[in-house]
């Protein structure tokens, strides 16, 4: 079931990189937010959708929400960027743009060519494969994203212009300067200053998810999310699937190769590489399907932390490969494209914490 979360003030959302008052000043805002932020304030809102905290302590939501220390059967998919009920992704990291292009320009965005490594490459790269720009012209990174039917020609390979959308003209930044007071004094504490960038949407703005594993959905509610506890309101999407020109897709397997690109981030437990691909010959099987990996194009990692709010303790924190980041597969038997679209397309693979949203992928063509 869908269901869109609509802000009802500013928001706060940050990386996991260490933010302490009077030592780091300044927090580093991301949005959209990690899928364990939205996991988590949809798992709050549930156990008082349901009831209170204490029936949830006891067990009594277990099938569905879990406990303070288990996971229950509630999983998601996402959160994606929805503007005026189109979703938005992150620019795949195989496209660049053009540097220092000229207004009309801007939004073209070029792939790279996919070549065999050349023999006089001296790297460490371990991969058959790699991606270059051929072109006359300088390029750079795309850090942007792009709507549902740009994510669609870029999986099918259709040729067509591709453009993307600044994510500044979506997301303004609020800078918001606090400091700590003494609990007993109520005087202000020295170097304890500190400044966050609170986030304001735009207008028609909000973030969309798909919950799995409930017994019953709720139509709606106000939810907590992100830092400082702020409130949105969250509704069901009824008689829609924001997914459904993608989930429904042709996939073309042209010369046995298929490429996966990670909608969210995913935590893989090899740092960039998934748990059942062997570091050595790069060769792997996933749920029966042999495979190669020959390539990739990843950007830096992201870190994963959080709090624990039953536990009252830090989550564990990981390093995991960004959204946007795309890897080509070769397939070593004779599975067909139908078999690997039933495998990977709009799955959830990453090693750790795919209920919460991590690893979501989609599968796309690969012509050289």
């Amino acid at each position: 079931m869908w269901y869109k979360i609509k802000p009802l003030d500013t928001l706060f959302f940050r990386d996991g990189r260490p933010f302490s008052m009077g030592s780091e000043t300044w927090a580093n805002p991301i949005f959209p937010p990690y899928p364990s932020t939205i996991y988590g304030a949809i798992r709050s809102w549930l156990i008082f959708e349901r009831g209170n905290l204490k029936e949830f302590k006891n067990g009594k939501y277990k099938e569905e929400i879990g406990t303070t220390n288990e996971k229950g059967k509630l999983k998601i998919k996402g959160p994606f960027i929805s503007l005026k009920d189109n979703l938005y992704f992150p620019v795949p990291l195989d496209f660049l743009k053009k540097k220092d292009a000229k207004e009309s320009e801007k939004s073209n965005l070029f792939y790279i060519n996919f070549e065999t490594t050349p023999e006089i490459l001296i790297s460490d790269y371990p991969l058959q494969n790699i991606l270059i720009n051929k072109g006359d012209f300088e390029v750079e990174e795309c850090n942007e994203i792009f709507d549902i039917n740009c994510l669609k020609n870029y999986l099918q390979y259709t040729g067509q212009k591709i453009d993307f959308k600044e994510k500044k003209g979506l997301i303004f930044y609020e800078k918001k300067t606090g400091i700590t007071r003494s609990r007993k004094t109520l005087v202000s504490e020295e170097g304890h200053i500190y400044r966050i960038p609170m986030i304001r949407l735009k207008k028609n703005l909000s973030l969309c998810i798909e919950i799995e594993g409930l017994n019953s959905y709720p139509e709606g509610g106000l939810i907590q999310i992100g830092g400082e506890g702020k409130i949105a309101k969250i509704e069901k999407i009824k008689n829609a699937d924001p997914l459904k020109i993608l989930r429904n897709s042709n996939f073309k397997l042209i010369d046995k190769l298929f490429k996966i690109y990670l909608a969210t981030p995913a935590i893989f437990t090899k740092g960039w590489l998934p748990h059942w691909i062997n570091e050595e010959n790069l060769e792997g099987e996933f749920n029966g399907i042999k495979l190669k990996l020959i390539s990739c194009s990843i950007g830096k990692f992201n870190l994963i932390g959080g709090w624990d709010l039953a536990n009252k303790k830090p989550k564990a924190m990981y390093k995991a490969v960004p959204a946007g980041s795309v890897y080509y597969f070769k397939i070593l038997d004779d599975k067909t494209a139908e078999a690997i679209k039933e495998t990977f397309h709009l799955k959830n693979i990453s090693d750790k914490n795919p209920e919460e949203g991590f690893g979501l992928i989609f599968i796309g063509e690969v012509r050289k």
